[in-house]
């Protein structure tokens, strides 16, 4: 895995300053975003279908250097995912993974799919809407996950993370696909899909990683609100 790092201190950052709109701030910030978003995919796919070892090894720190510049307090989430890095079980994990979101699509703990949440149902019209957004951009779900319908909750962070890269490497702004995508796919049911594991889980690990997740969507719902009132 290939992630952002020396993103930068506080004090070349400024994202905060009145007046100031956080979008145009600076390329870490986007770097910062695109961390959360790629690693939070990751944190959803089934952990054998990952590269396990290096992800949790990376993970605490890629998380503490964006959060930093996003201004996010992670303090207690990092501090438990660092703690965990070194004795979580890879079989213990799985087992807790397989439980909360993968027996049953529609009937699990928690479901990872946007057509549960927003119309109780498989493969919805969400889903469908999803896979159009991955098309028109020649997109498609990679043959190892092809077991995943399109709104499944790592595709769709995936996708914002993306569309941040996107950005990046072309010099040229996605804010706008940005915001439509993230206000009508992750937006609308996301949060409230991590609450449900908050609520159901009794693994410090997915209990920390939703509540990281839970945090950084509201700080993007504030930063795309912030951005769509300076246009």
């Amino acid at each position: 895995m290939n992630f952002p790092t020396d993103m930068g201190s506080r004090s070349d950052r400024e994202i905060h300053s009145p007046g100031r709109d956080p979008f145009a701030h600076s390329e870490k910030l986007h770097q910062a975003r695109y961390a959360v978003y790629k690693m939070l995919s990751l944190a959803y796919l089934y952990p054998g279908d990952i590269e396990w070892d290096e992800f949790v090894r990376e993970l605490p720190g890629i998380l503490a250097e964006a959060a930093d510049i996003l201004e996010l307090d992670l303090t207690a989430e990092m501090e438990t995912l660092s703690g965990l890095s070194e004795i979580l079980d890879f079989e213990q994990i799985c087992c807790e993974h397989t439980m909360l979101f993968i027996n049953n699509p529609h009937d699990d703990p928690v479901s990872p799919y946007e057509s549960v949440y927003l119309e109780d149902t498989i493969m919805g019209r969400c889903a469908r809407v999803v896979q159009e957004f991955y098309e028109q951009h020649g997109l498609a779900v990679d043959r190892q996950h092809s077991y995943l319908l399109p709104d499944h909750i790592a595709l769709e962070l995936d996708f914002m993370a993306w569309l941040i890269e996107k950005g990046m490497e072309s010099g040229s702004s996605s804010l706008g696909e940005q915001l439509r995508f993230f206000s009508d796919h992750p937006g609308l049911w996301a949060r409230r899909f991590l609450a449900d594991v908050r609520t159901v889980t009794t693994n410090s690990y997915f209990f920390s990683l939703a509540t990281v997740a839970d945090k950084f969507l509201q700080n993007e719902k504030q930063l795309f609100f912030f951005w769509n009132q300076k246009k």
